[in-house]
C-alpha cells in the first residue's frame, strides 16, 4: 500500500514538473471564460465553426489542446482523449514540415505533457509511465526551444480572450526574447495588445509596439491571417479626424493602399473566417458603396460556413446599420447579444433606445449579472452606461451617483475615465471633467456633499487599495441610508 502511494506521489511531482494547460494556472480563467461563452440552452454560440481557422497548423494544435484541458476538468475523458488523438495528427503534419524544424522539441514537450495528463485521468498508467520515461526534458532546451515553450502557453492563453490577454502577452514577449525569427510569436504579441488596447477605448491609439510586431509577423511569413490583422492595423493608426491637410493626405493614400491590398485579398476567395470577417469589418468602415457591396460580400460567405458566429452577427447589424434600416440592425445587434457579445449588446440598448423599441434602463440592470466575469474595462463600461442612463434619460444623479461610484471602486485610474464618451443622447470629452466640472458642483446643489467628496476622493487617488474600496464601499453604503 505504501508502496502504491509512493508510486503516485512520484508520478504527481513528475507530472507538476512539466508544461502544458495543466501546469499553467489556467483554471480561473477558463471558468470566467466558460460562464461568458456559453448561452442560455448550454450550447457554445460562440464561433465554433471558425475553431479550426487558425493561422497555422501549431495555433490549431495548441487550440486543440485547450480544449482538451477544457474536457478533463469538465470528466469528460472520452471526448479528451478524442481530441488529443485528432491534435496528434496535426503534430505529426507539423514534425512534417521544415518551419517548425528549430522548435519541434518545444511543441513535443506541450502536447506530451498534455496527454500525460489525459491519460493520468483515465487511468491508463502502462502508457502514461511510457510516456514520463521518454518525454524531452526541457532543462537541455535551446532558446529557440524554450521560446516555443512561451509561445504555446501565449496561443494557450489567447484563446481565453480577454481572461488571458494580459498573460499572452507576457509570454509572447518572453517567446520573441527567446526566438525573434519566429512570426507567429510577433503575431501573437500583436494581436493581444490590440485587444487590450481596444479593451480600454475602442479607437484608442495603435502603439508602436503592436504596429512593430504586426509588421514583423507579415513581412516574415506572408500568412493571410497576418495580413489581414496587418492591414486592420494600418487602418486603426488613421482613425482619428485631424483638420492638418498632410495628416489627411497620408491617410487618404494609407486607405487606398490597405483597401487595394484587401481587394485583392477578397478576389482570391478566401474561405477562412478569421480573415473573411477582418475583410468585412474594414470594409464597413469606409464611405463608399462599392465597399459596402464587398462587405456583403464577405459577410455572405461567412453566412454560408457560420450563420451562429457572434462576430458575424455583430458585423451584419453594422451592415444594415449603414443602409439605415435600423430596425433590421436591431435584430442582428440583438441575436449578438445573445451570443453574450457584449460591444453589439450596448448597440443593440442604443439603437433600441433611439427607433423606441427598447427601455435602456431595465435592459442595462439585466446586463450587470450577465456579464459579472467580465475584464475590469468592461466592468467600468457597463457600470458608465447604466450611470449615464440615470442621469441623461431619468434625471436620477442619487442613482447616477450610486453607479458612477462603483466604476470608480473598480479602477479609479482607469483610462477609460480620461477618454471621449458617448451613450445615448450624452457625450463628454472625458467622464473625468464632467464628474469635476459638472456632476459634482450639481451633487453639491442638492446638498449632497459627501457624495460628491466620495466621487472626488477616487477621481484623487493615484492606487486604490482593497482598504481603499472596503472603506469607501461601507462610507458610501451608510451615506445612501441617511439620504
Amino acid at each position: 500500500m505504501a508502496s502504491h502511494e509512493q508510486e503516485e506521489m512520484s508520478t504527481k511531482v513528475k507530472l507538476s514538473k512539466l508544461h502544458c494547460p495543466f501546469t499553467w494556472e489556467i483554471q480561473n480563467s477558463v471558468v470566467k471564460h466558460s460562464i461568458m461563452y456559453i448561452d442560455n440552452n448550454n450550447i457554445e454560440c460562440e464561433n465554433d465553426a471558425t475553431d479550426n481557422d487558425a493561422s497555422c497548423p501549431l495555433e490549431l494544435l495548441m487550440k486543440s489542446l485547450f480544449k482538451c484541458y477544457k474536457a478533463v476538468s469538465s470528466a469528460d475523458n472520452d471526448k479528451a482523449k478524442k481530441i488529443i488523438t485528432e491534435a496528434e495528427t496535426v503534430l505529426m503534419q507539423i514534425q512534417q514540415g521544415q518551419e517548425s524544424r528549430r522548435t519541434l522539441r518545444g511543441i513535443e514537450h506541450v502536447f506530451y505533457a498534455t496527454k500525460c495528463f489525459v491519460l493520468y485521468d483515465s487511468e491508463e498508467n502502462d502508457q502514461l509511465e511510457e510516456i514520463l520515461e521518454n518525454i524531452i526534458n526541457t532543462d537541455d532546451f535551446t532558446n529557440e526551444e524554450l521560446g516555443a515553450l512561451y509561445g504555446c502557453e501565449s496561443i494557450i492563453w489567447s484563446c481565453l480572450n480577454d481572461f488571458g490577454m494580459n498573460k499572452a502577452i507576457d509570454m509572447a514577449k518572453k517567446a520573441i526574447e527567446k526566438d525573434q525569427d519566429c512570426a507567429l510569436w510577433h503575431f501573437i504579441l500583436g494581436k493581444n495588445l490590440r485587444r487590450q488596447r481596444r479593451s480600454i477605448n475602442i479607437s484608442s491609439e495603435v502603439s508602436d509596439a503592436e504596429k512593430n510586431h504586426f509588421e514583423i509577423a507579415y513581412a516574415i511569413s506572408k500568412n493571410e491571417v497576418f495580413g489581414i490583422y496587418y492591414l486592420q492595423m494600418r487602418m486603426e493608426t488613421f482613425y482619428k479626424f485631424v483638420k492638418d491637410r498632410n495628416y489627411a493626405i497620408k491617410k487618404a493614400t494609407n486607405e487606398k493602399q490597405v483597401l487595394d491590398i484587401a481587394k485583392k485579398m477578397v478576389k482570391s476567395k478566401p474561405t477562412n473566417c478569421k480573415v473573411l470577417l477582418k475583410l468585412a469589418l474594414m470594409f464597413l468602415r469606409t464611405r463608399t458603396s462599392d465597399e459596402t457591396l464587398l462587405a456583403k460580400e464577405c459577410l455572405d460567405s461567412i453566412k454560408e460556413i457560420a450563420p451562429n458566429n457572434s462576430t458575424y452577427l455583430h458585423y451584419t447589424g453594422m451592415l444594415y446599420e449603414k443602409c439605415g434600416d435600423y430596425r433590421e440592425a436591431i435584430k442582428y445587434f440583438k441575436k449578438a447579444a445573445d451570443c453574450n457579445n457584449f460591444v453589439a449588446e450596448i448597440a443593440y440598448v442604443q439603437y433600441g433606445w433611439e427607433t423606441g423599441e427598447l427601455e435602456p434602463l431595465p435592459h442595462l440592470l439585466r446586463m450587470i449579472k450577465k456579464y459579472d466575469h467580465l475584464i475590469k474595462e468592461r466592468r467600468i463600461s457597463m457600470l458608465l452606461a447604466i450611470a449615464i442612463t440615470y442621469y441623461s434619460l431619468h434625471e436620477d444623479i442619487t442613482n447616477a451617483a450610486e453607479y458612477f461610484l462603483k466604476a470608480l471602486m473598480i479602477d479609479p485610474t482607469n483610462k477609460k475615465f480620461k477618454i471621449y464618451y458617448r451613450f445615448l443622447d450624452f457625450n463628454t470629452q472625458s467622464i473625468l471633467l464632467f464628474l469635476n466640472t459638472e456632476f459634482c458642483p450639481l451633487l453639491e446643489s442638492k446638498n449632497l456633499q459627501e457624495t460628491s467628496q466620495k466621487i472626488k476622493d477616487l477621481l484623487n487617488l493615484r492606487e486604490v487599495t482593497a482598504e481603499d474600496i472596503t472603506y469607501l464601499s461601507e462610507e458610501f453604503r451608510n451615506l445612501c441610508k441617511n439620504n
